[in-house]
């Protein structure tokens, strides 16, 4: 009975020991980073869904803090009445870089201004807003000088309804490798 269950924990402690154990990862400071990311847009309480895409820059300060800028534009629609609504978005913020191997999660803040073309002024009354967003993601780094990544981003609306966008980033790295 003994042996039965020192195999599933034989191997949780192996693979615990690999992940723990030092290694070499990419130093990420002084690095560029430019992108784009196709990206999904939600907004549940006024029922709007859309697509969209940003472009992106950003520079790391240090191997665990970066700088960065974006600007997006997104193309949605009500659920109910199918009104179509234009946002666009510009980010200025930081994000915080766990540099591990090729697989690089971070987690960002960034503050944010919006734009929205709404034509009804069912969702953004006054056209503009600001607010602050909440990013987290994650960058497979392992192709010299590109990457590609998941994230996933909360943006707290000050004025009205606030919103989710979630995509795929495509990003190519100046000083890698």
């Amino acid at each position: 009975m003994l042996r039965r269950h020192f195999a599933p924990i034989s191997f949780v402690l192996s693979t615990l020991a690999l992940a723990l154990a030092p290694s070499t990862s990419k130093a990420l400071e002084g690095d560029w980073t430019a992108g784009a990311a196709p990206e999904a847009i939600l907004l549940p309480a006024a029922d709007i869904y859309g697509a969209g895409a940003s472009i992106f820059a950003r520079y790391a300060i240090l191997d665990s803090l970066e700088l960065g800028a974006s600007a997006g534009f997104y193309g949605a629609q009500h659920t109910k009445d199918k009104r179509a609504l234009g946002l666009y978005n510009i980010r200025l913020g930081a994000n915080y870089v766990l540099d591990v191997l090729q697989w690089v999660p971070w987690a960002g803040i960034y503050i944010s201004s919006i734009f929205s073309e709404d034509t009804h002024k069912k969702w953004h009354k006054d056209g503009h807003g600001m607010g602050i967003d909440f990013d987290i993601g994650i960058q497979y780094r392992g192709i010299r000088q590109f990457g590609i990544g998941l994230y996933f981003s909360y943006h707290l609306v000050f004025t009205d309804t606030d919103y989710m966008t979630a995509g795929i980033t495509l990003q190519w790295y100046s000083g890698m490798f």
